[in-house]
């Protein structure tokens, strides 16, 4: 039986804030989820890992409740909440049994506007981030897409980490926060958005939390990096080299972003994938090897990581530059363009399984696409792509001028002096 995943309705409250909402009646469980739209890539530099830090000290305490009531609130009717911040967005959730939805939005709405930000929490956070800023440190696996975004963005907002740099968090006053949210933690900047076993009433009881929100902001307009291809190396004592090679992608509203899922998922998005086969399962050259897209608002980049020994690293690098060039020249077989196409199909709809990813899925497509996408919507442009268009968006895309190489290993210099995939 068909029907249409995900099937939300959306309200606008009059202070502009938009509710999507899902109702899910084979399910017990609801998540709720609250998304501002800013993150790391709005941040001044001066301001390196705020949109985080705020995130962390919003479960500090608020007018209502301290730390210890928030969590006990949610541990007390076996429920979880937590948040997460990207380059773009922020974004609060709870995950609850039906039942318990009251609860959740209590909570949340009081996260929200009730958050106290109390000064003698403000140091005792910033060593907690200090440290988790120490583990990010020890994980170059981690550590080096940030590096290429880094380098590849040239300066650009959404380069830098989203954790922030321990010089910027150690600045961080309370002003700083309060004038942060100002500007972006205003109701037309932000999505409620639920998913579940809802009830009849959960539109009256959303709008009644957030409809004293009030406040709007003038969102400054989007900007573009310039990108340029470029060699670096990060010198760090380890045992593999980690490295990234990659290019200019699509962004999150481009017509080809679907063209490019196809394409990166033949090139390293798969077990079955050209590049897994190439340099893993025949020459034994990685253990992690993969290709990837972070398609942001009106840009993006993609890549390959892998992980491997200093030795090794010049012959994976030529080996992924081989891919390039081949995919440019042949494209891809009719039997790898209906498997790459089956596999973004069955890994959309199998990771929509769950409350809390149909929370994020809904959203975020009203951030990026001020609408709901349904898997349908997808399905109709994966199936539309052809041998052609792929071989359109390779040589698009895998050009010498945005080659961009970024590795962190204990090595004093890289062994490759150029880059092309010609």
């Amino acid at each position: 039986m068909n029907k249409t995943i995900p099937n939300a309705s959306k309200t606008i409250l009059d202070n502009g804030l938009r509710l999507i909402c899902e109702e899910i009646p084979a399910v017990r469980s609801v998540c709720l989820g609250i998304l501002i739209g800013t993150g790391s890539g709005n941040e001044e530099k001066s301001e390196s890992g705020l949109s985080h830090f705020i995130e962390h000290m919003s479960f500090r305490g608020t007018s209502k409740r301290s730390a210890y009531d928030i969590a006990h609130a949610l541990d007390t009717v076996g429920g979880k909440i937590n948040a997460f911040t990207s380059k773009e967005v922020t974004v609060f959730y709870c995950v609850v049994l039906d039942q318990h939805v009251p609860i959740a939005i209590d909570i949340l709405s009081d996260i929200l506007l009730n958050s106290l930000y109390d000064e003698k929490f403000l140091t005792l956070e910033k060593q907690v981030v200090l440290e988790e800023i120490k583990m990010y440190e020890d994980t170059p696996n981690e550590q080096v897409h940030d590096f290429f975004d880094e380098k590849i963005l040239r300066g650009h907002p959404i380069g830098r980490p989203t954790i922030g740099l321990a010089k910027t968090v150690s600045s961080f006053k309370r002003s700083n926060i309060l004038e942060f949210q100002k500007k972006w933690y205003q109701p037309n900047n932000a999505i409620v958005s639920i998913a579940g076993a809802t009830s009849p009433d959960i539109i009256k009881q959303l709008s009644q939390a957030f409809g004293r929100w009030q406040g709007q902001t003038s969102l400054p307009p989007l900007q573009l990096p310039e990108i340029k291809g470029s060699l670096n190396l990060r010198q760090k004592k380890t045992e593999q080299v980690h490295l990234c090679l990659g290019v200019k992608g699509v962004s999150q509203v481009d017509g080809e972003r679907y063209t490019y899922a196809v394409l990166d998922n033949i090139l390293g998005g798969s077990m079955s994938s050209h590049l897994f086969q190439e340099i893993r399962e025949k020459r034994g050259l990685a253990y992690s090897i993969y290709s990837t897209s972070s398609p942001f608002r009106n840009f993006g980049v993609a890549y390959v990581y892998a992980g491997t020994s200093k030795d090794n690293m010049a012959q994976v690098v030529d080996l992924i530059l081989s891919e390039f060039r081949r995919l440019k020249k042949n494209g891809i077989t009719a039997a790898e363009l209906e498997r790459a196409k089956e596999f973004i199909k069955g890994t959309l709809v199998l990771g929509l399984e769950s409350t809390s990813s149909r929370m994020s899925w809904l959203a975020k497509s009203e951030f990026y696409h001020n609408r709901v996408t349904t898997v349908d919507d997808i399905f109709a442009k994966v199936d539309k792509v052809t041998q052609e268009d792929i071989l359109h968006i390779a040589d698009k895309f895998f050009r010498d001028e945005y080659l961009t190489l970024a590795v962190i290993g204990d090595m004093k210099k890289l062994p490759i002096k150029s880059l092309s995939c010609n």
